[in-house]
């Protein structure tokens, strides 16, 4: 697809594209090819390859390797361990996650002057890019995640992306703001009356809903980082992985790790059965949140030159391969329940 294309809707992004009608609204053909693997000649990327990412990855340092103590030598120094020290202990899986946290990233944005929601939507791109960077980085990082092929990380972070991005902002907005406001980041937190007068209003209620679900469950530390790498693993292609067995038993691990996170403060059976459910299914829900954001997320930037608003390269990248193919339902979204 080339030259401009900054064309907008006359009615609500949803005409109908067929022979005789293709040309009564550009933009909506304009959709239909992306969503069809169409590639924007006018924004010609480089392939989110494996070279940028491994020079992202390789930007960090590897933690020396977690070894579970056996048995034995649990028991005998149970007995002196503080609480937090028997979690390192007893569960270093979830106390490595912990440590491998990435810190509070800030969007730089000037709450002193007045924004208009095109220079909003920009900044809010731009933090995204940093939050990008920031789970690849995070994912090296991850026990397990190296052991699959590398165009399998790549693909799991181009997939779950947006998920870990608002999963993120669902607990920030809770930890910091009781799940009052919408806590971006630190410089950036929109109360009701900002969502209000954004022209993405309805968007902004979608991500509320999920920081909402968040004081509702009341979810602890360490049961949200375990959900965390599951929301990293919860979209792969239709035909699967290269290294589908490697993911497999990677998902499981983290799964029974959420066990392990929940046992933590629900020591009961029955209780622990009925949080595990309650995880899951609020886990299974981020599907059909997210399709809105990706959604919203493609005809922003197929309008992006006509709404002034700036799209980041890695970022750019990801939309431009990634979302078409999400929409368009050719890939695979992993349950915990049935529909």
């Amino acid at each position: 697809m080339e030259g401009q294309h900054n064309y907008l809707c006359a009615g609500r992004n949803d005409c109908i594209v067929d022979k005789i009608r293709r040309k009564n609204c550009p933009a909506c053909r304009l959709r239909k090819c992306c969503q069809a693997g169409m590639v924007l000649g006018g924004r010609k990327f480089k392939k989110f390859n494996k070279v940028r990412v491994m020079r992202a990855l390789d930007a960090v340092a590897l933690p020396p390797p977690v070894g579970i103590q056996n048995e034995s030598q649990a028991l005998s120094q149970r007995i002196t361990f503080s609480p937090n020290q028997e979690l390192q202990l007893l569960h270093p899986v979830i106390n490595l996650l912990i440590s491998i946290e990435p810190e509070m990233i800030y969007a730089g944005y000037d709450n002193t002057k007045i924004h208009n929601s095109s220079s909003l939507l920009s900044s809010l791109n731009q933090l995204g890019e940093r939050q990008l960077l920031s789970v690849v980085k995070w994912s090296k990082l991850l026990p397990g995640f190296r052991n699959l092929h590398i165009d399998d990380q790549i693909t799991l972070i181009q997939y779950s992306w947006m998920s870990l991005m608002v999963f993120g902002l669902g607990w920030r907005s809770y930890k910091h703001v009781s799940g009052q406001m919408l806590y971006f980041a630190p410089d950036l937190i929109l109360n009701e009356q900002r969502m209000k007068e954004s022209s993405f209003y309805s968007l902004c209620l979608t991500m509320w809903q999920i920081s909402k679900e968040f004081v509702k469950l009341q979810i602890s530390q360490e049961e949200f980082l375990c959900m965390k790498v599951l929301v990293l693993l919860n979209t792969i292609p239709l035909e699967g992985l290269r290294s589908q067995n490697q993911f497999e038993e990677m998902r499981s691990n983290y799964i029974r790790e959420l066990i392990k996170a929940i046992g933590l403060r629900q020591k009961a059976v029955v209780p622990s059965s009925q949080r595990f459910y309650q995880l899951t299914k609020f886990l299974d829900s981020l599907h059909d949140l997210v399709k809105q954001l990706h959604l919203y997320c493609l005809n922003t930037f197929i309008q992006a030159r006509a709404l002034s608003i700036e799209f980041p390269e890695m970022m750019s990248e990801v939309i431009a391969a990634q979302l078409p193919k999400i929409l368009a339902g050719m890939v695979k979204h992993l349950y915990f329940h049935t529909k």
